[in-house]
């Protein structure tokens, strides 16, 4: 069976894996950044483009030789009505025959030595990799579960990937996007100026307007304005306003919705799993009823 080689996107680190683990989600060796093993590419449909390609080719160089074969006949039958001699004719209308054959059997013996696959066998390995797969996926989930039910930084971990993919998701959702300056060393937050024209709510109301961070203090965001300073914490602000700022990604979600949270993760991880697995199916399924005779 043949391997998948991609690189880690977060450290470089070349892997290789068997193609049966396409799709699916797995730890880096390297560096432990969780990525995606890429999707197979449809491996029969490309079979079948190359073999048609290969018949077209041919086809083609047929055509082409036929043509000029047939430019030279006519070239033939001009001269001998030009009187030129009949046996010189003959003898070139000779000589262009036997080149037509010859390029015709040499077309013919390459087109004989393209190898194509056994549908059945194809067939079989195809299922027998989408047993495989499903197999695995099933495993996949079951370990994961595990591992989250048995380690709080394994929880922990994934709560702070998914927060802070929702963050970034959430930035371009600001009603207004923050003003943003340098200012001098211990001035600031981190020596910039971050004054939200408007600074939202989690669904997007309005708390503030002109509001400059002064402070952050774990989960906790003092923002002066025009009416003195107050106070919020993170999950009291629009998930946007925290991708502007240096924080922990996990403060943004109250304690009493992580785990909720964690089980959701899980749950979304192994329903999108699931389709795709479900569409490759689909797809090589197709193909098959396809390739039937």
């Amino acid at each position: 069976m043949a391997l998948i080689n991609f690189d880690c996107p977060e450290c470089g680190h070349n892997l290789e894996v068997d193609e049966g683990g396409a799709g699916f989600i797995i730890k880096c060796p390297e560096c432990a950044n969780p990525l995606q093993i890429p999707e197979l590419p449809k491996s029969r449909r490309i079979r079948k483009t190359v073999m048609a390609l290969t018949t077209v080719a041919a086809l083609g160089l047929l055509c082409i030789s036929n043509v000029y074969l047939w430019q030279q006949a006519r070239q033939l039958r001009q001269q001998v009505a030009d009187a030129q001699p009949l046996h010189v004719a003959l003898q070139q209308a000779q000589e262009i025959s036997m080149q037509q054959e010859a390029q015709i059997q040499r077309l013919q013996e390459k087109y004989n030595a393209i190898q194509r696959p056994d549908p059945a066998a194809w067939r079989d390995a195809t299922q027998a990799a989408l047993a495989e797969a499903e197999t695995l996926a099933r495993e996949l989930e079951d370990t994961s579960r595990r591992l989250l039910d048995s380690s709080a930084d394994e929880r922990t971990a994934l709560l702070r990937r998914y927060m802070a993919k929702e963050i970034a998701a959430a930035k371009d959702g600001l009603p207004v996007q923050p003003i943003i300056k340098d200012v001098n060393p211990g001035q600031g937050i981190n020596g910039r100026q971050i004054i939200f024209p408007i600074l939202p709510g989690p669904e997007g109301q309005v708390l503030r307007e002109n509001a400059e961070i002064i402070a952050i203090d774990g989960d906790k965001v003092s923002v002066k304005h025009s009416g003195g300073v107050h106070t919020y914490s993170l999950s009291e602000l629009h998930r946007g306003v925290a991708a502007f700022l240096p924080i922990d990604p996990l403060l943004v979600l109250p304690r009493n919705q992580r785990n909720a949270t964690i089980l959701h993760v899980h749950q979304t991880q192994n329903a999108i799993r699931d389709q795709k697995i479900k569409q490759l199916r689909e797809t090589v399924d197709e193909l098959l009823a396809d390739a039937e005779p």
